[in-house]
């Protein structure tokens, strides 16, 4: 029971990125601590609380259809994440009343606002009969479908850039850093609850401790998190080539110590510089390629990610071969391309854009380009030997284990989450590795 004495059947949904998933699952656990219960569908809750994305205007399409879906059968429903408030007006016609709002930044607010709602006396039912008709988009996750082994711990809000196409910075604020005992003490919990992977989640990770009195930036806390007892790995997320400019000898330090995986997630955007200043990134492709170059001298295996945005406003031929000269130089194991999409309140989203089969064609391109360079570099590994550890159970009794570079390794049967196995890699795909236990 929770404080006030209801039980409320509470359905959460998350989408997006790691920070948007670590907070829904932190709303939801808080929620059962609480006494309230984590529904497994819409057609269960009396209240369900979406944590949405508005990275891109086809996502905020989604998003709107999916609380239209949610609204249209649960009693009350709670939006929060990235369109909140700055897009709350497309959240209009029948549900919009028993809708709440909450920032990102008043999130801890939602377990009081359940404890003040009653189950005993609910809104009625509406809606299409059994439960939720539309389909949900791949990128979600419910608290109760997420691994058992992995958790989120969020380490910062907001970031120090001013990119002009950027959504997130506008929904989420400046840098605000959680200082290294906080961190700390949610991975120990994290630990406890069972966690064999722990993914330290920001905008721009890099940045973290930069608003912090002290000296403490990312490698620090990096080490701080690795000693907490247990047997876990660690993600870093997503950083900025300016943000780790500073930080590269001690950051690639402190990943080859032990715990992080040998993992380096370093947006490119584009690998011409005159976008890239339009973009206002804040550095340059050859800073890109230099930090690069060092991770992978000093890591052999570095698993490289990296993002790219194609059809950014005034993007030229030449500016487009020059990002597909630079990744097939670089050849980056992962890289997500993502077409320009002009969001409300960015300054790129008065500079126009491409014609849009301009802007498609490159990001079929792109995509081509893309499998093969992350291939050729996946198939190096047929015939090794390593160690992974399970922590996703797939469709079809497959599971996905990961090295310790945080490459995905398929396989054909379901070890128990959290084993750690030697495994042969017998084959590879564009985005992971087959593989069986030997």
């Amino acid at each position: 029971m929770g404080p006030s004495g209801a039980l409320v059947r509470v359905y959460v949904e998350s989408f997006g990125c790691s920070q948007n998933q670590g907070e829904g699952a932190g709303i939801a656990r808080e929620l059962a601590r609480r006494g309230h219960e984590l529904a497994r569908g819409p057609s269960e809750a009396d209240v369900g609380i979406l944590v949405t994305c508005g990275v891109i205007a086809p996502t905020e399409g989604r998003m709107v259809r999916r609380w239209q879906a949610l609204s249209a059968r649960i009693p009350r429903v709670v939006v929060t994440g990235c369109l909140v408030p700055l897009r709350t007006q497309l959240m209009v016609g029948p549900g919009q009343e028993r809708t709440t709002f909450v920032p990102i930044r008043e999130q801890s607010t939602i377990p009081a606002l359940l404890d003040a709602w009653s189950a005993a006396t609910p809104l009625p039912r509406v809606g299409f009969p059994g439960d939720i008709a539309p389909s949900v988009p791949a990128t979600s996750s419910s608290a109760l479908s997420r691994s058992t082994v992995v958790e989120e711990v969020i380490i910062a809000q907001g970031c120090t850039s001013g990119c002009t196409y950027c959504f997130s910075r506008l929904a989420r604020g400046p840098l605000e850093s959680v200082p290294i005992p906080e961190v700390t003490r949610r991975v120990r919990e994290a630990v406890a609850r069972g966690a064999r992977e722990i993914r330290l989640t920001a905008l721009d990770t890099a940045a973290w401790g930069l608003d912090l009195p002290g000296t403490d930036r990312l490698p620090d806390l990096v080490r701080a998190v690795g000693d907490v007892p247990g047997d876990f790995r660690v993600r870093v997320g997503m950083m900025s080539p300016q943000s780790l400019e500073p930080l590269l000898s001690s950051y690639l330090e402190a990943l080859s110590e032990g715990t992080a995986y040998r993992f380096l997630h370093l947006p490119l955007q584009s690998g011409s510089d005159r976008i890239l200043d339009a973009m206002r990134r804040g550095y340059r492709s050859e800073l890109f390629r230099r930090e690069v170059e060092a991770a992978r001298r000093r890591l052999s295996d570095l698993h490289l990610s990296t993002d790219v945005i194609v059809g950014f406003p005034g993007e030229t031929e030449d500016d487009f071969l020059s990002t597909e000269a630079l990744l097939e130089e670089v050849g980056p194991e992962t890289v997500n391309v993502t077409r320009f999409s002009p969001r409300p309140g960015t300054p790129a989203a008065h500079l126009g854009g491409l014609p849009p089969r301009v802007a498609k064609r490159r990001s079929r391109d792109l995509a081509v380009l893309r499998h093969r360079i992350s291939r050729n570099r996946l198939e190096r590994w047929i015939g090794t030997r390593a160690v992974g550890r399970v922590l996703e159970h797939g469709p079809g009794g497959s599971a996905v284990a990961r090295l310790g570079n945080y490459l995905p390794v398929v396989l054909d049967r379901r070890p128990p989450l959290g084993a750690d196995l030697e495994l042969r890699v017998d084959g590879a795909r564009s985005t992971y590795l087959l593989g069986t236990p030997v």
